[in-house]
């Protein structure tokens, strides 16, 4: 396979180019090219390039351009994830899974029972996992990792397709304050099995490792978001956010 390589300024019509930064070291050090080497470029336009090694400098490398093709490998149906992003290393992971899988956006959540707070400096690591991933699947535009959002801000979205995961064990215990709400729970609930659709723009909010409270599922609810049983065990986050993404995006 090829060796991709991304470009974070348009090639436009140049027919070499000059890569920098990270990549260039990646190129350089780590797979160790020389000149007549053959490589790949993309810059998450959807187009790609065909590319030669001419020159290897310190910490840059100079490519000419060989050939341009535009090669579309996104699914016909846009997938945006709200998600309450889990500690560690578990993010990486599954933002990794994600853009693999062909999601077009996440945005992280903050919610009632939130334990890892998104902030600038994990955003901007998150945003360089999306690249790495991307350069390893094939893809050729970016997932976009928008800005952070409050549960209650992003149920504001509006769309025939919004759902919300919500594990059936956590359905037991409803405060009062939701409980007013059951009736109409019980009716926009929906299993994952049964959501067959292959294009157009869906949005699934996926929770923290507490879950949704019962007053963020109650206000779902008010919204018309589609409660999602993921089935009769609870999920951790990056598993239930898995299995949404290939349900939808790959028909599992």
């Amino acid at each position: 396979m090829t060796q991709r390589y991304f470009l974070d300024t348009p090639i436009g019509q140049a027919t070499s180019v000059l890569l920098q930064g990270s990549e260039a070291q990646h190129l350089t050090r780590v797979m160790r090219g020389k000149c007549g080497d053959r490589v790949e470029l993309f810059d998450g336009s959807g187009w790609q390039w065909s590319a030669e090694i001419e020159a290897v400098g310190r910490n840059e490398a100079t490519l000419k351009i060989l050939g341009t093709e535009e090669v579309d490998l996104e699914s016909a149906l846009a997938l945006t994830v709200g998600i309450a992003l889990p500690k560690g290393d578990r993010q990486k992971w599954i933002i990794e899974k994600l853009v693999e899988l062909g999601v077009t956006t996440v945005i992280p959540l903050t919610t009632t029972h939130g334990v890892a707070q998104p902030v600038d400096k994990a955003l901007v690591r998150l945003r360089h996992h999306v690249i790495s991933a991307s350069k390893q699947c094939g893809r050729n535009r970016l997932l976009e990792i928008g800005e952070v959002a409050s549960l209650e801000t992003f149920l504001q979205r509006t769309g025939v397709n919004r759902f919300i995961a919500h594990p059936k064990s956590a359905q037991i215990g409803v405060s009062n304050a939701a409980a007013e709400t059951l009736g109409e729970q019980e009716a926009c609930n929906i299993n994952i099995r049964d959501i067959q659709f292959e294009s157009g723009d869906a949005v699934v909010a996926i929770g923290p490792e507490g879950g949704f409270s019962a007053e963020e599922i109650a206000g779902a609810t008010r919204l018309q978001w589609k409660i999602v049983d993921m089935g009769p065990r609870v999920l951790r986050i990056e598993t239930a956010a898995l299995a949404f993404a290939a349900r939808l995006l790959a028909g599992i």
